[in-house]
């Protein structure tokens, strides 16, 4: 069972990652609600939001190739607007692999004291939590996807 201090420290590090996320959530938000009066347009925001967010190099993803795998095949639907059940399916592949084989590691590791310091672990919190807003606002948009 962690200790009192422990839970301390997870605390402080949730609530800092949480307070940085807002912004990205925000524009989730923004996304969601555009596609339902114009959901081609919250589409292409969509794709650029995943795009940039994705492509990033804090993600930490270059060391596992699992992980990269998966960002591959996200990248190449992103590029094609494949935003269909294939696409959250390797989102969702993503979001478990990422914290499988990151977030899990390392914060193990914070936890007992043994490495990675507080801002890395926010980092690798923070980019989970984008993982996952990515997924609720492309589930979201599927449901409101107007029939072709």
């Amino acid at each position: 069972m962690p200790k009192r201090t422990q839970f301390e420290r997870l605390g402080g590090l949730f609530s800092a990652a949480s307070d940085q996320s807002r912004p990205f959530l925000k524009k989730c938000s923004k996304t969601k609600f555009l596609a339902v009066s114009d959901y081609y347009r919250a589409s292409d925001q969509y794709v650029e939001l995943a795009k940039k967010t994705l492509s990033a190099k804090s993600l930490g993803i270059q060391t596992h190739d699992t992980c990269r795998d998966c960002l591959s095949d996200i990248k190449s639907a992103l590029e094609l607007g494949q935003l269909d059940t294939g696409f959250v399916d390797a989102m969702e592949d993503l979001r478990s692999k990422y914290l499988e084989e990151i977030l899990k590691p390392a914060f193990k590791e914070y936890i007992q004291e043994q490495a990675h310091i507080k801002s890395e672990l926010e980092a690798i919190y923070l980019n989970a939590l984008k993982i996952d807003g990515l997924i609720e606002t492309i589930q979201f948009m599927n449901k409101v996807q107007p029939e072709d």
